[in-house]
């Protein structure tokens, strides 16, 4: 069951993407605390929605189960699905001089993973 939770975003941007929902059923949400923009997805289940799994709940920038912070949405694809394309930062030898790169992430039935 999805908790509430409060979320903090820059101005007015939280809004549902276009199309809301694509061939999995989940419905998707884009937001922006801040800085970079971020992706919840929202699973149906029987009580409404997953938790999304936030990895801290003072946080909006480290992401959880299914929020994924410095991420966008790609798609609908031709199977009609989202993929969610995730940055992600070595932080080597500091997070100002990192590598940055993309994954892109694939809905499984049961979360989001990068192509095997």
């Amino acid at each position: 069951m999805l908790e509430s939770i409060g979320v903090d975003i820059y101005e007015k941007e939280l809004r549902f993407a276009a199309p809301a929902s694509d061939a999995t059923k989940n419905t998707f949400v884009i937001y922006n605390p801040g800085r970079y923009n971020g992706v919840l997805v929202l699973v149906p289940d029987v009580g409404g929605f997953e938790d999304i799994g936030w990895s801290s709940p003072d946080s909006f920038y480290s992401g959880g189960k299914l929020a994924y912070y410095d991420a966008r949405l790609v798609g609908p694809g031709k199977d009609g699905r989202y993929a969610i394309v995730k940055s992600e930062n070595s932080c080597n030898p500091s997070c100002a001089e990192g590598a940055i790169r993309s994954v892109t992430l694939h809905w499984n039935g049961h979360e989001y993973l990068p192509a095997a």
